[in-house]
């Protein structure tokens, strides 16, 4: 039984890995620059059932350099199950995109959003699928744009011991408008579970489109605050 759970641990480590290099051999010489993928993430418990989650990307086309996007979203949760939880909310982004060498346009966007996230567990593996709807608004120009898209991630985080943890996912995302694919995320990498609320973990971050395919680091912190807590509800009175 241990031998049958720690060999599909490491079986679904082994894929995870393959991928990983997968993308790596298919990368083109003009795409050796490596971006940047900052992710400040973060989770308020205000009732038993009800939280407000919120979430803050930059991203960066070289290391830390030539932005690409701020995104902000945020919005509120309803746990429908002991491992599922239905978000509804709306999301902020500012993106800068490069036409030309000396040409820079500057976008804004607003999203509406709603996902489900169904959560489940096979010996120490966690598995967590998540299906998200979004509507996205081109705000600011002469004739909005309107676009919507349908996302799934499959995200599996196994782990190793003293708080350290694979993780890795791949999440599709397929438009309503147009073309149907739109893009593929695939993440690989470890983290650590650095206090009951805090935790970080960094990996390879490739980001696909039909025609190019981006090659980043992804660093990501969550954080986790109970407000039901009576210590925590007189720090806030």
């Amino acid at each position: 039984m241990g031998f049958a759970k720690y060999f599909f641990g490491w079986v679904c480590s082994f894929i995870c890995s393959v991928l990983l290099s997968q993308s790596l051999l298919a990368q083109h010489p003009e795409e050796n620059e490596y971006g940047s993928w900052l992710l400040l993430c973060g989770t308020a418990k205000v009732h038993e059932d009800w939280s407000i989650p919120a979430v803050g990307i930059i991203r960066h086309h070289h290391m830390l350099d030539r932005y690409g996007f701020f995104f902000f979203r945020t919005g509120a949760s309803y746990q429908t199950g002991q491992n599922s939880e239905l978000t509804g909310g709306f999301a902020l982004l500012n993106s800068n995109s490069y036409l030309e060498t000396n040409t820079v346009a500057n976008t804004n966007q607003l999203w509406l959003y709603g996902e489900y996230t169904l959560n489940s567990k096979f010996n120490d593996n966690s598995f967590s699928h998540r299906i998200r709807f979004e509507n996205r608004r081109w705000i600011g120009g002469e004739a909005p744009e309107v676009n919507n898209r349908v996302r799934y991630r499959l995200q599996y985080v196994r782990p190793i011991q003293n708080g350290f943890y694979f993780k890795a996912f791949d999440e599709l995302f397929l438009s309503m408008d147009g073309d149907i694919f739109n893009q593929n995320r695939v993440f690989v990498g470890f983290g650590r579970q650095m206090s009951k609320e805090i935790k970080a973990d960094i990996g390879y971050f490739n980001h696909k489109f039909s025609n190019s395919s981006d090659h980043m680091i992804r660093l990501s912190i969550s954080f986790f605050i109970d407000l039901t807590q009576k210590d925590m509800a007189l720090l806030t009175d």
